[in-house]
């Protein structure tokens, strides 16, 4: 069991994958591939290039997938439109999610969930985690739910797309307000994807402005009449409740799963794409192996360098890194 402010960790980094994210916003940021069969690939092609390019995008000590767990979750029970009229997603995509997902053990990663909880909350949870353990936190994603998580230097966002990294500054330049406020932010402007009712009749400049003035969803209701703009207080009045219901809706939770033992989220010291050889063969993804193969991935870590020193038998194809 890890404890908490260990000095030894200070210097480590983890990153966690906000898996359903990252895919989908593989699947449509490359064109639709497809294999000499037919079988739609981009997806998997995407997944395949992000795990090659570990350690080319960024380094890091640890790395677990986090995963959105079937069925509803507490949000549902709390707010039955929660997420109710989302669009309908391509069947390419369905296809290939399920194959991308039974990959991340196959290669020897690490993957969390839990059954009533959001890959978010997952994300959420073990970040909190980390943080109180002295370790660096990256989360791969550009979901703005994830926003409220950042702590400048100590929990970011990568966008694996764009490659670059989105902190505190990048917040305030995007939404005008700072990550500690981007909770209360999405209770007033609501979310339309999520059907998060917010509310009703207040935007992003409006939300904005309030929390500029009161700096918390609280503290503008208990200012509700010193605000300059009558129209603005009615709105306000007129949807305290689901306010204060979507407050709870966007808050994830930071207490959904817990790191035990740090090491079971090394980095693979075996090849990952390598050892899922015969599986990519099956889905024409030669080039990927092909690069692997003259290459070699980038990343090193204490886990790989050691488990190479004590293992000088072992070939350097196998365990390029």
């Amino acid at each position: 069991m890890l404890e908490k402010n260990d000095t030894l960790l200070n210097n480590k980094t983890i990153t966690i994958i906000d898996t359903f994210g990252f895919l989908f916003r593989s699947y449509f940021a490359l064109p639709p591939l497809k294999s000499k069969s037919g079988f739609p690939t981009g997806l998997l092609t995407g997944f395949m290039n992000f795990v090659l390019n570990i350690g080319k995008d960024f380094q890091t000590d640890y790395i677990v997938f986090a995963l959105d767990s079937p069925g509803n979750t507490f949000r549902n029970e709390l707010y039955s439109e929660y997420k109710a009229h989302r669009q309908e997603v391509p069947q390419d995509l369905l296809t290939q999610l399920p194959i991308a997902i039974s990959w991340i053990e196959k290669m020897g990663f690490k993957t969390a969930s839990k059954v009533g909880f959001e890959a978010d909350d997952i994300v959420a949870s073990i970040a909190h985690d980390a943080r109180q353990r002295g370790l660096k936190v990256r989360i791969v994603s550009h979901d703005k739910d994830l926003y409220q998580l950042i702590d400048d230097d100590k929990i970011f966002l990568f966008d694996p797309i764009k490659k670059e990294i989105i902190n505190e500054d990048k917040c305030i330049a995007k939404y005008g307000i700072k990550p500690l406020q981007f909770i209360d932010y999405q209770a007033l402007i609501g979310d339309s994807a999520d059907n998060i009712p917010g509310v009703k009749g207040v935007g992003a400049k409006t939300a904005q402005a309030l929390l500029e003035e009161f700096g918390t969803l609280e503290n503008i209701y208990e200012n509700i009449d010193n605000i300059q703009k009558p129209r603005w207080a009615t709105l306000l009045k007129e949807n305290k409740e689901m306010a204060f219901i979507s407050k709870e809706l966007v808050t994830l939770k930071t207490d959904s799963h817990s790191i035990d033992i740090l090491e079971e989220f090394a980095l693979p010291y075996e090849n990952p794409i390598l050892k899922i050889e015969p599986i990519l063969l099956q889905y024409d993804l030669n080039r990927i192996i092909q690069r692997v193969k003259e290459n070699g991935l980038s990343y090193k870590t204490a886990s790989v360098e050691n488990h190479i020193e004590n293992n000088p038998q072992e070939t350097l194809q196998s365990n390029t890194f």
